[in-house]
């Protein structure tokens, strides 16, 4: 359409502004530098370009790698998914894509609302887990906006890649409103020539909805858990949530003895971090035996928190059957035959309690292991000082620290050699309380007490002076100290340290977990030969598991090390292991053995050498009680 003399038509001055950009790219591209009019093209996207350039990107293909989804991945992506939703349920008919990217440039959430842009962004790789930073895929409005920490908006042949000239985007960062950094910046990609002076304009009403979601988060988590909380809390039964940080519990609970109600607070707080959900019977230290269910609470895919349902045994109410059901006569009554005979018979639900709470201290016997792990799991969760004793080499500090990476992935942690301590220990030790003090912030920090039974009487009472102080900070550390002993000695100089923890949890060793023993060579043998093709055969897990392991795990190290020197590739075979892993292990069984052969002999004489039901019968698998009665040489019961 002609428009009036003296006006300009917008069709054609658009289309004149895209070929003067257009030239002046290839023109860059070809020369090298800018050699067209300073006003086709603005100076923030020239410095792209630039940028672009000295990052070696390649303007014709595309290399935007994968570099995977965060495991924990961050409240802001959650909370742009959500806001991505929201948005493109209400403009169903919106033709435009959204996305965030991370400070990094990796594409984390994307929304689209047009089928034929969706496939076109995922034919350039603007998919999320993809590197779509300036340096893979050059100027784009995110990169931009990364870079100037401000809105902006490319059109087109602004791009520096070609298969993104048909593309125009606007990008604005999101802000975090706690501690006003950026973390992210959104996107809104439409077809070039359908752009509108809007696109800016929404990209920053989206960034500014997702940093007021992002500022409601914690309250959300919160009125999430006590949601649930409220819709489980009933007369006469036990309930108990959890965030990783705080429990909270309903009268009934709170009416329990103390030591009971702690039963359940470690319970939650170890499935919780565990991610270990399902019904189970629990042995209260006052109440006895109780039935208690644990289960995940989620919002919008991520795991916030843990609840914790209980009455004692056999206290939970029958249900009502329906008033149909209960009339005498009616065609609709239950069409099974009745026990008559059933209250002349005696209590079998008494017994079914009893058989189950056997069967949990049989499993609580023959896998001590397990019982330790929950412990320390539920005092990292609380908060609580806990002292690991045990044989040297069992993996006490290894299981302290796994657990808490587990549970904080950005933890620090500060590891003292208490048995290095000497002359020098008063002026590590206040060294060590100013840098905790200063340091100490909203980041969790863990103080690891190696082999404290080796301090001397001057530096446990340094130690003890240099761990009071930090129990009076805004936010304590957690400490936790080892002893390479099997029993705690009061008497010795570190018995002055143990007022400074609340439990005590004894590691079993290496020859009390002889069923782990194959899946921690393997772990051991990832670790020395990470990019070797080796492997360990089914008879060395079975030479392994026969060995007694007096050296506990640093002997296995030791072993696995000797074997990857001679050994560098392909499957290990019982040649390729030394001579003392061969040798017998003639020697007087433990108190802890003793017990567990005579309840595995008891087990296999009720159930008449079934060994499947005698697997049963002690809670554990049936490959483990193979191994176990190999171990200890029991013979066959008929």
């Amino acid at each position: 359409m002609r428009q009036p003399t003296g006006g300009r038509d917008p069709y054609a001055t658009a289309v004149s502004n895209a070929v003067e950009l257009e030239a002046a790219r290839r023109s860059y591209l070809t020369a090298g530098r800018y050699v067209a009019a300073r006003d086709v093209v603005r100076p923030e996207v020239l410095a792209s370009w630039e940028r672009s350039r000295w990052h070696d990107v390649d303007p014709d293909r595309i290399t935007a790698r994968f570099l995977g989804h965060t495991h924990a991945a961050p409240s802001v992506v959650a909370c742009a998914n959500d806001v991505f939703d929201a948005f493109v349920k209400a403009n169903e008919d919106g033709a435009c894509s959204l996305a965030l990217l991370d400070t990094g440039g990796v594409v984390r959430a994307r929304c689209d609302g047009d089928g034929a842009l969706a496939h076109l962004l995922d034919a350039v790789l603007l998919v999320p887990g993809y590197d779509f930073a300036e340096r893979a895929v050059g100027t784009t409005a995110a990169s931009i906006a990364l870079h100037e920490q401000a809105g902006a908006a490319i059109s087109g042949p602004e791009h520096y890649h070609s298969q993104l000239t048909c593309l125009s985007d606007a990008a604005a960062p999101v802000i975090d409103p706690n501690g006003h950094d950026l973390c992210g910046v959104v996107t809104v990609i439409s077809h070039h020539g359908a752009e509108t002076p809007l696109q800016l304009a929404l990209a920053r009403m989206l960034a500014e909805q997702i940093a007021d979601r992002i500022a409601g988060e914690p309250q959300r988590r919160s009125q999430i858990i006590l949601e649930q909380f409220d819709h489980r809390d009933h007369e006469g039964t036990w309930v108990v949530a959890t965030d990783g940080n705080f429990v909270t519990s309903n009268a009934a609970a709170r009416q329990l003895d103390a030591t009971d109600l702690r039963a359940l607070n470690d319970l939650v707080l170890a499935s919780l971090m565990l991610q270990d959900f399902a019904t189970k019977h629990l042995d209260l230290p006052a109440n006895g035996c109780a039935e208690v269910t644990t289960e995940p609470i989620w919002m919008s895919g991520e795991l916030i928190g843990c609840l914790l349902t209980g009455r004692k045994a056999g206290s939970r109410p029958s249900p009502e059957l329906p008033e149909g059901i209960r009339r005498q006569g009616s065609h609709v009554a239950p069409l099974t035959r009745r026990d008559y005979a059933k209250d002349v018979r005696g209590s079998d639900r008494a017994q079914q309690e009893h058989a189950k709470a056997r069967i949990r201290a049989n499993r609580e016997l023959l896998t001590p292991f397990l019982r330790a792990r929950h412990e320390v799991v539920a005092s990292i969760g609380q908060g609580r000082n806990h002292l690991l004793i045990g044989e040297p080499g069992v993996g006490k500090r290894t299981l302290v620290l796994n657990q808490f990476r587990q549970s904080f992935p950005l933890g620090r942690v500060i590891t003292v050699d208490c048995a290095t301590m000497a002359g020098e220990a008063p002026t590590r030790l206040d060294d060590l309380t100013n840098g905790l003090s200063a340091d100490l912030g909203d980041r969790p920090h863990l103080l690891l007490l190696r082999g404290i039974n080796g301090l001397t009487p001057v530096g446990a009472r340094r130690l003890d002076e240099a761990l009071r102080p930090l129990v009076a900070l805004p936010t304590p550390p957690l400490v936790v100290g080892s002893v390479d002993i099997a029993a705690v000695d009061a008497t010795r100089p570190y018995g002055l340290l143990l007022r400074h923890f609340h439990e005590i949890t004894r590691v079993p060793p290496l020859r009390y977990r002889l069923d782990e023993v194959g899946d921690i060579a393997n772990s051991v043998l990832r670790k020395l030969a990470a990019r070797r093709s080796l492997r360990l055969s089914l008879q060395v897990v079975r030479v392994l598991e026969s060995y007694a392991w007096p050296g506990n795990i640093s002997e296995l190290e030791d072993v696995l090390r000797y074997v990857v020197a001679h050994k560098p590739v392909g499957e290990i075979q019982p040649p390729d292991l030394p001579q003392l892993c061969f040798q017998g292990r003639a020697r007087k069984m433990s108190m802890l053995e003793a017990a567990q052969c005579d309840a595995i002999i008891q087990a296999l004489y009720e159930s008449r050498g079934n060994r499947y039901k005698a697997a049963e019968m002690l809670g554990i698998a049936r490959s483990s009680l193979y191994r176990k009665i190999d171990a200890f040489g029991i013979s066959y019961i008929a």
